[in-house]
């Protein structure tokens, strides 16, 4: 049978416990975790260390790749990101939740065992956090925020 999401079954993750994650893994599983990043244009300026980057433009025709990605590297924990977490990162991950029913019922048992979040504030919050932290960001401009803040 298949589920039906809304935006109230989205979970949301704190930056902190994100950072927490890079040092000791996610709590489940092998403490595997994958960072998706949908943003656009606006990805320049630096990214989480590691991230997926699907746009979320494109983000329905570059599932079936995520998919592949997240059952071949066992990834058990996936967070899904933009600039603020509050269209196109929520959207996508209601996209990625939805789409499950359309593959194969391997494939759907093995994804519903992961836990999808959504990280609080985005990329925006992150930067002002650990923009500086080359452990967990890369590429950082932090002139490219300082002018976007202005």
């Amino acid at each position: 049978m298949s589920r039906i999401y809304s935006l109230s079954d989205l979970k949301f993750i704190n930056p902190s416990t994100l950072r927490a994650w890079f040092r000791g893994g996610s709590p489940t599983g092998k403490g595997k975790f994958a960072v998706v990043d949908v943003r656009d244009s606006d990805y320049v300026g630096g990214h989480i260390k590691g991230c997926f980057h699907y746009t979320a433009g494109n983000f329905h025709y570059t599932l079936p790749e995520l998919y592949k990605k997240l059952i071949d590297n066992d990834i058990n924990d996936v967070v899904f990101h933009c600039a603020l977490s509050q269209v196109r990162g929520p959207s996508s991950t209601l996209k990625f939740l939805r789409s499950i029913n359309e593959l194969s019922e391997s494939d759907q048992r093995v994804m519903e065992m992961k836990r999808v979040w959504v990280l609080k504030g985005g990329f925006t919050q992150w930067q002002e956090e650990y923009g500086n932290d080359a452990e967990v960001t890369e590429d950082y401009d932090e002139e490219i925020w300082k002018f976007g803040q202005i």
